[in-house]
């Protein structure tokens, strides 16, 4: 099976919880030596999360990256710790997200939370909400009179059999916006994210593959839910992890013979790349 495998440098796409990172949102000593020896041997390492640049920074600075990063599932681009002359970040209309908060009338949203580069701001107290900081005293909520910075996404977390019909509602708006879900079948807790129109993980790994030189046909793509679907399409080799998402693995052909848990991104590379 690798014998056919060239040797031409790749670029490698992580995405994050559920991939790269264990059941314990860590990464394992394995992982990160494997990733190191993959950079000495001329690849090169990117994450693209659907996590705001808040909660995977100190991720970026534990593999010790120096490439770009993607975040909020490729509506923010940049170069952690610096200003980056590429950077981009692509942000909803205020009204927009004004107009999301009334959904609350109708759904059993649990939080509603709008983020941006340095910004979360949260339409109630929470606690125990996946990928999120405990807030139980919030000094500022979210409401059209606090919003006063564009979002780059609103996240709404409810009960998993509300979010089909909570994103049909969604899209009923005709916002001009992309809905994303992720931790969709891990029940109480779906989450809906709410970014502008015609962006999704693909679009930003296209943007920072041409940054860095890259063609498709060299990029291979890990992840494990919808919001990953586009980046594994795109890239020359997209892998879907053994403990991927159910939906997705009808529309991935590859798999990881491994989970997150048992290191499935490392031993991948491992032996496709012989390292």
């Amino acid at each position: 099976m690798w014998e056919e495998i060239e040797l031409t440098p790749k670029l490698i796409a992580l995405d994050l919880d559920g991939t790269t990172l264990n059941t314990e949102g860590k990464i394992s000593s394995r992982t990160r030596r494997v990733l190191t020896k993959a950079r000495e041997a001329g690849h090169e390492v990117v994450i693209a999360t659907g996590r705001p640049d808040s909660i995977s920074e100190d991720l970026y600075d534990e593999l010790e990256l120096t490439t770009p990063m993607i975040n909020f599932n490729g509506a923010l681009v940049h170069v952690p710790h610096q200003q980056w002359a590429f950077e981009y970040q692509r942000t909803l209309a205020p009204a927009t997200v004004i107009q999301l908060l009334t959904l609350r009338e109708q759904f059993p949203i649990k939080v509603m939370v709008a983020e941006g580069k340095r910004l979360l701001l949260a339409d109630r107290p929470y606690a125990n909400i996946p990928f999120l900081p405990d807030m139980l005293e919030p000094k500022v909520l979210l409401s059209a009179q606090t919003l006063q910075q564009a979002p780059i996404s609103v996240t709404m977390f409810t009960p998993e059999e509300n979010s089909a019909a909570l994103r049909a509602a969604i899209q009923a708006q005709n916002f001009p916006v992309s809905v994303q879900s992720w931790g969709s079948w891990s029940g109480k807790n779906a989450a809906l994210e709410v970014v502008s129109q015609h962006i999704n993980k693909a679009v930003a790994l296209k943007f920072v593959a041409e940054k860095l030189h890259f063609t498709a046909d060299n990029i291979i793509a890990f992840g494990d839910d919808d919001n990953d679907i586009e980046m594994l399409h795109y890239a020359g080799l997209g892998i879907a992890m053994k403990n991927a998402n159910p939906k997705i693995m009808t529309q991935i052909k590859q798999q990881t013979p491994l989970t997150n848990a048992e290191d499935g991104v490392a031993r991948y590379l491992e032996a496709y790349l012989g390292l």
